[in-house]
């Protein structure tokens, strides 16, 4: 990677980030973000509450939306969910680690919560390791490479929550615990599936509200007084709605329009998606029946860094009672791009047969399944970084599932932002078109809170929701009363709110991303980086702002 985007990188995270706590601090003392707050309070005002609401995508951020704008507070909202797929596939996806997420879902649903936590295995840990400089670690034959940092985070977050209790007692502050009153830590793994099923599964039983798959959003128009949504290719429709939320991930139809105002052929020719360069080779190695000693166990990431590659190994939960699954990821950069810059198109530099085959994955699907034939591929280039320790190939080759996919993110400086109002011939309707987990702010995974972040949007954008419609039948059960805000300055303080974390981690995991699969003489500065800010408690503090919920 070549020094100008690896300090590009540096100081947007300098910018993005003060002592760790900048995403705490309130939208109003930034100006580009205030100036959209003022612009908001002049919208047309509306005076009907929202009482119809389509979101496209039954993915997290999809599902756990639906789940919040239904509480006892949503009653009188009718929601539509919508889906391009033919259905959920549980098989389809990686291991993914909760933290944050899980207490937004605590706030929407204690049942969903407690389904999801027993269906997952509490996270103890992160180890990171690394080929050695000189010498050797070998033991049965196998080299363990040398430890750069080891973080408990159960005691990483009972510490934090003290520390939080005891600034509660003595300055009043009021924020979200990942440890419940009870001493539980929330912080577990599980596999995305099994996550998706539960959410999906409750949906049904608790809300009556089943997906429609095979819907995939063309255009949107206005008519009967709410924005009407278009399916494959104009052949369907569905509404009219107050409200479109677009959870359709990193290459999101309803993005379109929230950037550009239309969706027509050219809108949809392109993306807003940037491709990092980097590769993600994931293998799912599903558990035995016959182990049942697998299935109380807890989960402990461990990182093995290489020379241009490092993988992550892990546990996941897989559902109450079921046997884990073993999770073995290899992330590398594609020789055809130096960090997000395409190489010269002249570059004889060959690419894996299973990445072309793959070609790029710009709508970050999950379901990228490659053939077992990239086994060998991955072999190779975990043989060529010098990748230490055993536990990766043993998991690759044994696994059930193998995936290839690029990572893909957006730029969390858009002036487009998440909220656009909905136009019919040049005029304001009072309706919105609204953005949500990756669609809003797609990030690289390499700090594995994308399905955190997307469960505490939902949470926020429907308080906001629900926040406007209590002010509505405030209004109309007492008479002569006023709103004190409209709709679209309620869902423009959900941006707001959001926004400042989401950006934070997105800088802060691009150049994790870069610097973890760095070469040459860059893998050493990360392995001297990694063992630094493992000693001085940086790494902790890094881990503890990301995965704390910014929900109120």
């Amino acid at each position: 990677m070549n020094n100008l985007l690896l300090g590009t990188i540096i100081c947007l995270l300098i910018l993005l980030e003060n002592s760790y706590g900048f995403a705490t601090h309130s939208f109003v003392t930034y100006p580009c973000l205030r100036s959209t707050s003022l612009s908001a309070s002049t919208s047309s005002a509306v005076t009907q509450p929202v009482e119809k609401i389509a979101i496209i995508g039954a993915g997290i951020a999809g599902l756990s939306l639906a789940h919040a704008l239904l509480t006892p507070q949503g009653s009188n909202i009718h929601v539509d969910i919508f889906d391009s797929r033919p259905e959920l596939d549980e098989k389809a996806g990686s291991g993914i680690q909760l933290t944050g997420g899980l207490v937004a879902l605590n706030e929407i649903s204690p049942t969903l919560y407690r389904q999801v936590a027993d269906a997952g295995l509490a996270l103890e840990g992160l180890t990171s390791r690394c080929a050695p400089w000189f010498g050797s670690n070998v033991k049965d034959g196998v080299e363990l490479g040398w430890q750069l940092l080891e973080l408990d985070i159960q005691k990483a977050l009972r510490d934090d929550a003290i520390a939080k209790k005891q600034k509660v007692a003595e300055v009043g502050a009021d924020s979200y615990k990942l440890v419940t009153e009870e001493g539980e830590v929330v912080a577990y793994t599980i596999l995305r599936g099994t996550l998706q099923r539960i959410l999906h599964e409750e949906l049904i039983s608790a809300h009556g509200v089943e997906v429609k798959f095979d819907k995939k959003l063309s255009d949107l128009s206005f008519s009967d007084g709410g924005i009407v949504c278009q399916f494959n290719n104009e052949e369907m429709t569905e509404g009219p709605y107050d409200i479109i939320i677009g959870c359709d991930g990193v290459r999101s139809a309803v993005k379109q329009y929230v950037d550009s105002g239309a969706m027509n052929e050219r809108s949809k020719s392109t993306s807003s998606a940037i491709y990092s360069g980097i590769r993600v080779t994931f293998a799912i190695q599903d558990g035995e029946e016959k182990d049942s000693s697998s299935v109380h166990a807890n989960a402990k990431f461990t990182q093995f860094f290489g020379n241009g590659a490092y993988a992550l190994t892990s546990t996941y939960g897989a559902g109450k009672g079921k046997p884990n699954a073993k999770g073995a990821f290899l992330i590398y950069t594609d020789n055809n791009y130096i960090g997000p810059f395409k190489r010269n198109l002249d570059t004889t530099e060959a690419t894996p047969a299973a990445v072309k085959k793959a070609a790029e994955n710009p709508d970050w699907s999950q379901d990228n399944r490659v053939a077992k034939e990239h086994i060998s591929e991955c072999l190779s280039v975990l043989q060529s970084a010098s990748v230490p320790g055993k536990d990766v190939s043993k998991i690759v080759e044994g696994s059930d599932r193998f995936f290839d996919l690029g990572v893909y993110f957006h730029n969390p400086f858009s002036w487009n932002g998440w909220v656009r109002e909905f136009f019919d011939n040049g005029s304001k309707t009072g309706k919105f078109v609204v953005l949500a987990g990756d669609a809003a702010h797609a990030m690289p995974p390499f700090l594995g809170q994308g399905a955190n972040q997307a469960l505490q949007d939902s949470y926020v954008l429907a308080s906001k929701i629900h926040e406007y419609n209590n002010q509505q039948q405030s209004m109309q059960n007492s008479e002569g009363a006023t709103s004190s805000s409209n709709l679209k300055s309620l869902l423009k303080e959900y941006e707001h709110m959001r926004w400042l974390p989401t950006a934070s981690i997105t800088a802060k995991a691009a150049f994790l991303g870069y610097l973890e699969t760095g070469s040459g003489l860059l893998s050493n500065f990360r392995d001297a980086f990694f063992f630094v800010m493992g000693k001085i408690g940086v790494a902790k503090k890094v881990f503890l702002d990301s995965a704390n919920p910014k929900i109120k």
